[in-house]
């Protein structure tokens, strides 16, 4: 069994700022809210005596700043993997959700709800057979026991819930995949077994373990 531990990045909007669809085509860096929600899965790793044997991260600033200030304190450096790298929204990029509801509400109403593809809007392929092959390699590549961390973005994140298939698809049928929402600085813990994928935990927050 190997442990995955998904984290979603830190903030990349500033209080106040109008927050809007960034994806693959938007590198924004962390706010210093950002690098706190960072720090703040590091500092919780290390009271859970939890020593990471890799951190995963994709290509986009926000998602390599996380992973260095995560990986500081075990001197670990993020290793690159463009299977993390953040969906490609394609013309719905830098626009506020109340305009992509309007201009698209069938699309954005099937997408939020119940995650179905948005060929015509995305740049790109539908993500989960590259989670799957990833998840494979993970298999293959490290040992029973070991905890990993994958350093990603909402909306490729919420597609590794679907590796749980018969929930996937349950949450689907109901129209309840906004349920899977994960927070900036929260984490996902999956178990890799030999004949599948278990979630055990979903959009916790560090900080809330960390004051208890």
């Amino acid at each position: 069994m190997i442990r995955l531990i998904l984290v979603r990045h830190g903030n990349t909007f500033e209080t106040g700022q109008i927050a809007v669809q960034i994806g693959a085509r938007t590198d924004m860096p962390l706010t210093e809210k950002g690098r706190k929600q960072a720090g703040d899965i590091a500092r919780f790793l290390q009271m859970e005596q939890i020593h990471p044997a890799a951190i995963y991260r994709g290509p986009l600033k926000r998602q390599i700043e996380t992973a260095q200030i995560i990986g500081k304190p075990f001197r670990l450096e993020g290793i690159a993997e463009s299977v993390l790298t953040e969906i490609d929204y394609g013309t719905w990029e830098g626009l506020e959700a109340e305009s992509i509801r309007s201009k698209w509400p069938s699309e954005y109403s099937e997408w939020a709800a119940s995650a179905r593809w948005a060929e015509r809007i995305f740049g790109g392929d539908h993500p989960l057979p590259a989670i799957e092959r990833w998840i494979d390699h993970l298999k293959k590549t490290h040992q029973s026991g070991d905890t990993i961390i994958g350093v990603s973005s909402y909306g490729l994140i919420r597609y590794f819930y679907a590796l749980w298939k018969n929930h996937w698809d349950f949450l689907v049928s109901k129209k309840q995949i906004e349920t899977l929402k994960v927070k900036t600085g929260h984490f996902c813990e999956l178990l890799l077994l030999e004949d599948g994928v278990e979630i055990r935990k979903w959009n916790e927050s560090p900080q809330s373990i960390l004051t208890a």
